[in-house]
């Protein structure tokens, strides 16, 4: 009898639903979906940010990330737990006030590394599915040793979160959607015009203020940072909670 030809099987071929296993490449995985989807933000901006465009560049079905990331949000948070990972590493030893001065700066320096991603720390809840323990364990630690304690605490701890996340947020916050020389001129020309018969204060150093703070500029912190202002910001905040500490000791407990 003729020797019978032997073939190899094929593999199967993977439908739409899951990952398609690539011999020639890296695996789909969480890991690269996310890694992949902060490129995508950092490159397109937050609001351009969607699914097709990321298996696209992922050379992928939709279907094959929804194996690994339920939804659009969860990419973002995913994103964000990146782009901020390692905040927290390598703080100085020392008081509370250097060590939670140092996690502020450590945290601006990080967000303008991803300034993308401003928008979803400023004003959704998708850092919140996204937390960094670490970070928030040296927040909480280094409260306890300013000696805030049960309602005390909350208020210092959303104190602090709202300085770490307010002023990077602010700061690299970016033109509208659309916006040409026209919106910048604009711009300008609102604040050329303030009156100084009518605002006489803020007419007198509208030229000092002009384009170096907030709501009174048209460059985003991107290209323009404001690090005067951000040391300044550290230390009314920190110095802010040192004063709010010993007079919170001072009250008697009928006072509070």
């Amino acid at each position: 009898m003729p020797a019978t030809a032997t073939r190899k099987k094929k593999p199967p071929r993977a439908g739409p639903g899951r990952p398609r296993a690539d011999a020639n490449g890296p695996s789909l995985g969480r890991d690269r979906i996310l890694h992949a989807a902060l490129a995508l933000i950092g490159e397109k901006g937050l609001a351009n940010f969607g699914i097709r465009d990321l298996a696209a560049a992922l050379g992928v079905f939709p279907a094959a990330i929804y194996w690994h990331v339920p939804n659009r949000e969860a990419l973002v948070a995913g994103a964000i737990g990146i782009a901020l990972e390692g905040v927290a590493d390598d703080l100085p030893a020392g008081d509370w006030q250097l060590r939670l001065g140092a996690l502020l700066k450590k945290f601006r320096a990080a967000l303008r590394r991803h300034p993308a991603l401003a928008p979803a720390v400023a004003s959704q809840l998708a850092y919140n599915a996204a937390f960094d323990a670490p970070l928030l364990e040296h927040v909480v630690a280094a409260l306890e040793d300013a000696r805030f304690e049960g309602d005390a605490l909350v208020d210092a701890f959303n104190v602090v979160i709202a300085a770490m996340c307010g002023f990077a947020t602010l700061e690299l916050s970016t033109a509208p959607d659309g916006a040409d020389a026209s919106w910048e001129a604009d711009c300008r020309a609102r604040i050329d015009a303030i009156d100084p018969l009518h605002h006489p204060r803020l007419g007198e150093h509208a030229a000092t203020l002009r384009n170096r703070t907030f709501l009174l500029r048209w460059s985003s912190g991107q290209e323009r940072p404001l690090d005067s202002s951000f040391d300044a910001w550290v230390d009314v905040v920190l110095r802010g909670l040192e004063s709010r500490s010993r007079a919170l000791r001072r009250m008697t407990p009928r006072a509070r």
